[in-house]
């Protein structure tokens, strides 16, 4: 079809406002596929058929039967032109740019959630840059995005810790100085199991991401032993340390690392190798106990 094969109503209920049975419009499909000419070719369009509001409710904040908006898709897809696309779009309708970098889907996420649940850096980086030219609260930014939860009640920096990913560990540690964030908040944060990142990167044996926590610890207080004794001795939910969930896994590399650190903080040997799980279990048993 073209737009001059077809009448004002039908360019605007049959192409412009139309819905799949995903309740999808072009717009999401659109952006589904990072099709951002054919976005801006709709934007004509729109712009000669629609009202302002049509196309601020209809179009780019229309949400589909997962609650997504293009906006979403776009930031899942990791489709950085159309992120930009959309947002020049937004700003002409007058969109509150909130509306946009914290509208939820289904699950209650925003794009910088979704982002980061796929590992989207450079998504991350437009949407992080676009909401400190919109939002000079930094309360805001640490609490939507940098401490804002994904599945399993993962932060996006945990996220990023667990699946391995250093750069974008790193970005966010600038991004979390930047706004003054404690290093506490960041290091000792639990996810929904109580356990902290260096649990998670542990028992992944991600160990140089281990070794740049530590230095992280290192330079971010005062008194970074005390940091680094409670990132050794922390208890998940079930009373598991970073040195149980290490030896659960078989990871000997990371125990090695762990225990060169215990003893340059002069941690009592005891309280690691003496350590008790919830049920009792001594982290040389946990393992047994999960390979019988």
């Amino acid at each position: 079809w073209t737009k001059e094969k077809l009448t004002t109503e039908e360019l605007k209920n049959e192409v412009l406002l139309a819905k799949d049975d995903r309740e999808q419009t072009v717009w999401h499909v659109a952006a589904k596929n990072g099709n951002s000419e054919l976005i801006q070719r709709l934007w004509e369009w729109a712009e000669e058929k629609l009202t302002p509001e049509e196309i601020k409710n209809k179009l780019l904040l229309d949400k589909d039967t997962m609650g997504k908006t293009a906006w979403h898709i776009a930031a899942e897809k990791g489709s950085l032109e159309t992120l930009e696309t959309l947002w020049d779009m937004a700003k002409e309708v007058d969109i509150n740019p909130e509306e946009l970098l914290l509208a939820q889907n289904i699950k209650g996420h925003t794009a910088w959630q979704i982002a980061a649940e796929n590992l989207r850096l450079e998504v991350l980086r437009k949407l992080w840059n676009l909401a400190k030219e919109v939002q000079p609260n930094t309360n805001v930014l640490k609490k939507h995005f940098l401490l804002a939860k994904i599945m399993y009640q993962y932060t996006a920096w945990q996220w990023a810790a667990k699946e391995g990913s250093l750069e974008t560990l790193e970005t966010l540690w600038i991004w979390a100085k930047e706004v003054e964030l404690s290093p506490d908040e960041l290091l000792l944060a639990q996810n929904e199991q109580g356990r902290t990142i260096l649990h998670m990167v542990s028992e992944k044996n991600h160990v140089e991401i281990l070794h740049k926590l530590w230095v992280w610890a290192e330079k971010s207080q005062q008194n970074p032993n005390e940091l680094k004794k409670k990132l050794l001795l922390a208890k998940d939910q079930y009373g598991y340390t970073v040195w149980h969930r290490a030896t659960y896994f078989g990871r000997l590399e990371a125990l090695e690392t762990l225990w060169g650190w215990a003893k340059e903080v002069e941690l009592n040997p005891h309280e690691l190798l003496l350590a008790q799980s919830e049920q009792g279990e001594l982290s040389c048993t946990s393992q047994q106990r999960e390979t019988m």
